[in-house]
């Protein structure tokens, strides 16, 4: 399904004959573009490995931290110049040494920060690089762009099986907005729990905090 079929897919299924319509096309491409995202969130639907702007990472000596794209939502593999690094965090390093962070070398492990505010998310390469190179990564992420309300032939970046399924968060949001004529609680509860039932629930940003802080230690190769 491409835009103009979500549009015109939606106004038929909420019976949207009014003149002007109750629902713009700008707020339903806008439930659009937070369907795909509610779904990448829930059900890391987009893995990719081969976006040079998401994946790749030119690696300057002296620099421990990098931003990353900000459609990503997950780090699932890092390798620095062809070797895998792992994934570790602030307390499991604080836990095998209080000096880790004055430390030099050839990275072996990374650490993913979400984004926080303005701030996009970054990776942390550790130990601080002595060399030049460049990371790889395989990512979970988000749209690389959203999708636009005049550009009716773009479509979302999930496989076509699931483009279905997102209708009914663009109904969820739908029958929230606060009007007499719009407003239905009870069909909105209906459809948020078909969404839920197709992608899951929304991930705990507190529980997920703290399952990377809680990880276990990694016995580390020394190459």
């Amino acid at each position: 399904m491409n835009v103009g079929d979500f549009i015109s897919t939606f106004r038929a299924a909420v019976l949207d004959q009014a003149d002007p319509p109750f629902w713009t096309s700008e707020e339903i491409v806008g439930f659009l573009n937070e369907a795909v995202q509610e779904a990448c969130e829930r059900a890391k639907l987009i893995e990719d490995r081969a976006t040079a702007q998401v994946c790749t990472l030119a690696v300057v000596p002296g620099q421990d931290t990098y931003p990353l794209h900000h459609c990503v939502l997950e780090i699932k593999r890092a390798a620095f110049n062809g070797r895998a690094i792992c994934e570790t965090s602030v307390e499991a390093e604080d836990a095998l040494n209080c000096n880790w962070e004055q430390r030099s070398g050839h990275p072996r492990d990374f650490i993913f920060e979400q984004a926080s505010g303005a701030r996009p998310p970054q990776l942390r390469i550790l130990p601080r690089p002595t060399v030049p190179g460049t990371i790889h990564l395989t990512v979970y992420r988000g749209a690389l762009n959203p999708l636009r309300p005049g550009a009716c032939g773009e479509t979302p970046e999930l496989p076509s099986r699931y483009h279905k399924r997102l209708m009914h968060w663009l109904m969820y949001r739908a029958h929230l907005k606060q009007d007499a004529d719009t407003f239905d609680a009870v069909k909105a509860g209906e459809h948020l729990a078909l969404f839920e039932q197709a992608f899951g629930r929304r991930p705990d940003a507190n529980v997920q905090r703290k399952q990377r802080d809680r990880r276990p230690p990694i016995v580390r190769s020394h190459w």
